[in-house]
C-alpha cells in the first residue's frame, strides 16, 4: 500500500494519463462495464477510483461527488497521480429550448459561478474546456445517434438556488430569475461542476473536456420521471480517450522522425 496522497488515498502511485470524472459514484460501475480489467484502487469519502483498459488502452475513473469544491480536491489531487486529461461525465438540466432529456452536450466553456474557481482566479478567467478534447467528443457523441449540442453551459455551486420551489413558496434566489437571460445568450444546459474544472485544468496545465447527459429541462418544465441512460455519453468519452491517445502517438512518431 502506497503513501495516501490526502482525499483520494489510492492503492496505487500514478494512475493512467486520461481519467474520466462522473460526479455519482454509482455511474463508476456503468463506466467499469466498458472497460476490461476493472479494478479499484481507491474509496474514500466518496471519491471511488477503478483503473481498466479500453481497446486496450489504459484509462482511469474517479467519482468527484457533488459541486464545484468536491471537483476542486479531485483535480489538485489527480494531478499529483500523474493525470494529464480529464473528461467529465456528467448529468444536467437543459437550458436551451432544444435541448431536451436524453440529448448530449458538449461543452466548450462556461458561464461561473463557481465559488470554488473564484478562490483561485479573478471572474473574468475563462472556464474552457481543452478544444481537441471538445472537438473529439462532439464527434464521437454524434456517432451515437441521439441529439448532440455544442457550446457553453452555466455553471454554479449550488443545486436548489435554481430550483427554489423544491425549498419551499418564495424562496430567495440571486441566479433563478436569470435564467431565461442565460438561455437567450446561448447557454445550454446548467451543471454543477464544469466550470470548477476547467478553471482548475487550466491552472494544473490538464487537458479537460465535459459530456453531459440532459436529464431534465429547467425553463421548460420537462422532467422525466425515469432519468435518461448515461450510456451513450460514457461510449462518447471512451472512444474520445482512444482518439487522444491515437492523435499523440501520431505526434510522438511524427517529432520523432523530425527530430
Amino acid at each position: 500500500m502506497t503513501t495516501a496522497k490526502n482525499h483520494l488515498q489510492l492503492s496505487i502511485d500514478t494512475l493512467p494519463e486520461t481519467v474520466l470524472l462522473p460526479g455519482d459514484p454509482g455511474r463508476i460501475e456503468e463506466i467499469a462495464a466498458f472497460l476490461e480489467n476493472a479494478r479499484q484502487v481507491g474509496n474514500h469519502r466518496g471519491y471511488l477510483t477503478i483503473v481498466g483498459e479500453y481497446e486496450g488502452i489504459e484509462v482511469a475513473a474517479c467519482s468527484s461527488g457533488i459541486g464545484g469544491p468536491s471537483v476542486e480536491i479531485a483535480v489538485v489531487e489527480l494531478k499529483r497521480y500523474g493525470v494529464r486529461r480529464i473528461i467529465r461525465i456528467g448529468t444536467s438540466g437543459g437550458v436551451g429550448k432544444d435541448v431536451l432529456p436524453g440529448d448530449l452536450v458538449v461543452l466548450n466553456g462556461c458561464i461561473r459561478y463557481s465559488g470554488a474557481a473564484d478562490l483561485f482566479v479573478p471572474v473574468n478567467f475563462p472556464a474552457i474546456s481543452d478544444f481537441r478534447t471538445a472537438l473529439l467528443l462532439e464527434e464521437n457523441a454524434k456517432r451515437t445517434g441521439v441529439p448532440v449540442h455544442f457550446g457553453i453551459g452555466l455553471s454554479l455551486d449550488s443545486f436548489y438556488a435554481t430550483k427554489t420551489h423544491l425549498v419551499e413558496e418564495g424562496f430567495p434566489s440571486m441566479i433563478e430569475k436569470d435564467l431565461t437571460l442565460w438561455r437567450n445568450a446561448g447557454a445550454l444546459q446548467l451543471d454543477m461542476e464544469a466550470a470548477t474544472l476547467f478553471v482548475l485544468s487550466s491552472l494544473l496545465h490538464i487537458r479537460a473536456g465535459a459530456i453531459c447527459t440532459v436529464a431534465s429541462n429547467l425553463t421548460q418544465n420537462i422532467r422525466p420521471e425515469t432519468p435518461p441512460s448515461n450510456e451513450k455519453a460514457i461510449k462518447a468519452a471512451c472512444d474520445t480517450v482512444k482518439g487522444l491517445y491515437n492523435m499523440d502517438e501520431r505526434g510522438t512518431r511524427q517529432w520523432g522522425s523530425n527530430g
